[in-house]
């Protein structure tokens, strides 16, 4: 059995680069979103109370974004953070929103991450891989 991450066919990476733009990589889902639309259209509707998410990169930029739009539409999101005092700061006044120290650059830090959410007994219904590494 293959695993998931080994590509079946070779691909052109040159060819992909530059078609791109035309839709070589990503195609129209037919949802009636586009990049126009807001975060509050996309969940508009949705009831998300008794869930809980994880978002990296919670608290600044887009992940700022989602975690607020997931705690309105009433999950539980616990955003890990590296520089938590930073962290407080910019996610001050959004009610469901847990900070827990993660650095994203240290498998230790990460592991024990993963442990703590796992001891808590919660379920994970929304995972948001959203933090960049540079």
């Amino acid at each position: 059995m293959l695993s998931p991450f080994v590509p079946t066919k070779q691909l052109n990476v040159k060819e992909m680069g530059k078609n791109n733009y035309q839709g070589a990589l990503q195609k129209p889902v037919g949802s009636g979103f586009n990049a126009a639309s807001s975060t509050s259209e996309v969940i508009k509707g949705i009831d998300l109370t008794g869930k809980f998410a994880i978002a990296t990169g919670g608290n600044t930029g887009i992940g700022l974004e989602t975690t607020k739009t997931l705690a309105a539409a009433g999950a539980t999101v616990v955003v890990p953070a590296r520089d938590i005092e930073k962290a407080k700061r910019n996610l001050e006044g959004i009610a469901h929103v847990e900070l827990a120290a993660m650095d994203l650059m240290d498998l230790n830090s990460i592991d024990a991450f993963a442990e703590n959410f796992l001891a808590s007994g919660r379920p994970l219904h929304l995972l948001i891989n959203n933090a960049s590494m540079l």
